[in-house]
């Protein structure tokens, strides 16, 4: 009997092994969470949605199937980069993060000084500074506020660097070959030209071309080019066919990693006529990790390469398609850069970014029959434009979704949508007009002189008074403070503008006449249409600025930070802020903007997850970008600092089952 009772309470205690092994099991795989997040900067709510919908996006479709998503996420005010990747990044809002614009004029300075909210080092810890100091590794590529320089980067971490060069077109004309070494055979006799490269604050790069003739054709036909430094052909050169892409490496101060890629477009076989040579700018990265990681990433990837050239495009230095091919280049190498470090060295947080869509909107939301050169088809034109740039990101988050192991959870995210732009607003001309900014004889601003200034970003602006004893020859007396900021606030409130209905009502004229000829006209078109020409009708004038709000310590948001203005404006939807001081009105600097209300539907951001403990194919109602930090935090189990204003994200976890507690 005594055996039989042994014997049972060596299984029993077997079983209970089993089942707390089995309960350590699972509490160790939640602790081994890996979290990867990117941010599509510019991603609209609204664009993601119809795209899905379009089936257009079949990747992004993928993960909302099996991950949540968020309806109508938010983000904060002013909706621009800097500042939404800082909230993201930390879950604080700006006064907290000291990033309160793109651009902002630095206290106890020249009423001019600017500094740029890219470079800038956020005044509390991101997300991956925290997790380091509680034992995580991270990884940070190319991601907002990770700058190396500022000593706040991931464990393994690549940020944007020096542009070295911009980038240029060469007209080149090749002459008869000597003193190269090493060069290969040639069926044609050896010719040779060479091109300079204006280098920034380094040497100018004097570039050799030797062309060969690769094919016993019995002609002259130059289809092989080989660029070098010093007319030795070796490995460090470059060797490349006509009219394909090329790249060429050079090392700043023998150190520093930079470069550039070029096609040489060769429409004269022999060479007998000028050839063109397109460049893009020469670019850099900043690399941290441990020792030899730089090295290590230069010789997998190559340089950091140049995002886009719009300069390039305008002047017809290449193609659409190959401006394509230099912003895909630049998306996927981040891309491929920042899985290859997930799946070497395994960090517990990966951030990424990639700027592509926001990119592509500023240039071409034209949506608004009010904006410049506005015309159906035009718009369709540009309008496929940005659906390439969200299809190149739904091939980021395919990649990406391959790479994902049991305990990865992948966050897809944005900062801020994007609104079309038909007017640009120029604050500091109504600045001057209130007698409170004043230009020289050449109508250059005085900022000697000037009591206000302000500093435009998007569809904001911070407006700074040139007070004494806070700014660097500041002129504005203390006891004067109020009644100048006062002063201000009745000058913007005052500024109002025509709409231009007479474009709008005509355009709804239009497309009531286009729905008649498709035979297409329904009750719901004939409404809106009524609807809209109503309202053009009956609003004569708009306030363009929206806001025109006062930096006080009780706001707890945007204001209440030394580095905001003393008054912070938002544009209504359809302006953007600019510097010019002749006109209060002029075309927009650019066809799509934001920065206004982080709430205006057009702004909204996009909030996806995906991973083993969240639901499958759930919508919950909204979130906020502040929320993304504090939901990081507890997935990764870490404790959230006190300076954390977001809260975790609810309803995105599958129901825990409750573990039986032994004891």
């Amino acid at each position: 009997m005594k055996k039989i009772l042994f014997a049972g309470i060596i299984v029993l205690n077997l079983c209970l092994f089993t089942i707390i092994n089995e309960v350590e099991a699972k509490e160790n795989q939640e602790t081994d969470r890996k979290v990867i997040l990117i941010s599509f900067d510019g991603m609209k709510n609204e664009y993601t949605k119809k795209y899905i919908k379009d089936n257009k996006l079949p990747h992004i479709k993928q993960m909302q199937d099996n991950g949540v998503t968020a309806k109508n996420p938010s983000t904060i005010t002013p909706s621009l980069t800097a500042p939404s990747h800082a909230a993201i990044a930390t879950g604080a809002t700006p006064i907290q993060t000291g990033i309160v614009s793109n651009h902002w004029h630095e206290p106890n300075t020249v009423l001019d000084n600017e500094k740029n909210g890219f470079r800038e080092e956020i005044e509390v810890s991101p997300l991956w500074v925290e997790a380091r100091k509680q034992g995580k590794i991270t990884a940070t590529i190319a991601f907002p506020g990770a700058n190396p320089k500022e000593r706040k980067q991931g464990d393994y971490s690549i940020y944007p660097g020096k542009i070295w060069s911009t980038s240029d077109l060469e007209s080149l004309t090749y002459i008869k070959s000597a003193e190269w070494v090493h060069s290969p055979k040639s069926f044609s006799p050896l010719k040779e030209t060479e091109f300079s490269i204006k280098m920034k604050t380094e040497r100018d790069r004097l570039i050799h071309i030797l062309a060969i003739d690769s094919t016993d054709d019995q002609k002259q036909n130059y289809d092989t080019f080989v660029l070098s430094e010093d007319k030795k052909v070796d490995p460090d050169d470059s060797i490349v066919k006509g009219n394909q892409w090329g790249s060429l490496p050079l090392y700043i101060n023998d150190q520093q990693s930079a470069g550039f890629w070029f096609k040489i477009k060769t429409n004269s076989p022999d060479l007998t006529l000028p050839v063109q040579l397109y460049r893009t700018a020469v670019t850099s990265s900043l690399i941290s990790g441990p020792k030899g990681f730089s090295n290590e990433i230069e010789k997998e990837f190559g340089f950091y390469p140049a995002q886009d050239d719009d300069k390039a495009l305008e002047k017809e230095w290449i193609t659409r398609k190959e401006y394509e091919e230099i912003s895909t280049r630049y998306v996927m190498w981040v891309t491929k850069v920042s899985l290859y470090i997930k799946q070497k060295y395994n960090p517990d947080l990966l951030m990424f970014y990639t700027p592509q869509i926001d990119h592509e909107e500023h240039k071409y939301l034209l949506l608004d029959p009010r904006q410049p050169g506005y015309s159906h088809e035009k718009s369709k034109k540009y309008m496929s434009y940005i659906e390439w740039s969200y299809q190149l990101a739904d091939e980021v988050v395919g990649e990406t979704m391959n790479s994902l192991k049991e305990n990865d959870y992948l966050f897809i995210v944005s900062d801020h949508g994007m609104e079309p732009a038909y007017s640009t607003l120029s604050p500091n001309k109504v600045l001057k007009d209130a007698g409170l900014l004043t230009v020289d004889q050449k109508n250059k601003i005085n900022f000697t002189e000037s009591k206000a200034y302000a500093i435009p970003s998007g569809s904001a602006a911070h407006v700074y008074i040139n007070l004494q004893n806070r700014e660097k020859g500041g002129i504005v007396p203390r006891d004067e403070y109020e009644s100048v900021r006062n002063q201000i606030v009745q000058a913007f409130k005052e500024v109002e503008v025509t709409d231009k209905k007479g474009v709008l009502i005509q355009h709804d004229m239009k497309e009531v006449m286009s729905a008649i000829e498709r035979d297409n006209l329904s009750f719901n078109t004939i409404q809106k249409h009524v609807k809209d020409t109503w309202k053009h009708l009956l609003k004569q004038k708009i306030h363009p600025y929206e806001k025109v709000m006062k930096n006080t310590n009780k706001n707890t948001t945007l204001m209440g930070h030394q580095n905001s203005g003393d008054i912070v404006l938002i544009g209504a939807p359809g302006y953007v802020m600019g510097s010019d001081i002749e006109k209060n009105i002029t075309p927009p600097i650019e066809l799509g903007t934001h920065g206004g209300s982080g709430d205006r539907s057009m702004l909204r951001p996009v909030f996806m997850v995906t991973g083993a403990d969240f639901h499958k194919g759930k919508q919950i109602n909204s979130s906020s970008n502040l929320d993304i930090a504090p939901t990081i935090y507890d997935l990764l189990e870490l404790d959230v600092p006190s300076f954390v204003e977001g809260e975790k994200i609810e309803g995105i976890y599958k129901d825990k089952k409750i573990l039986p507690n032994w004891e």
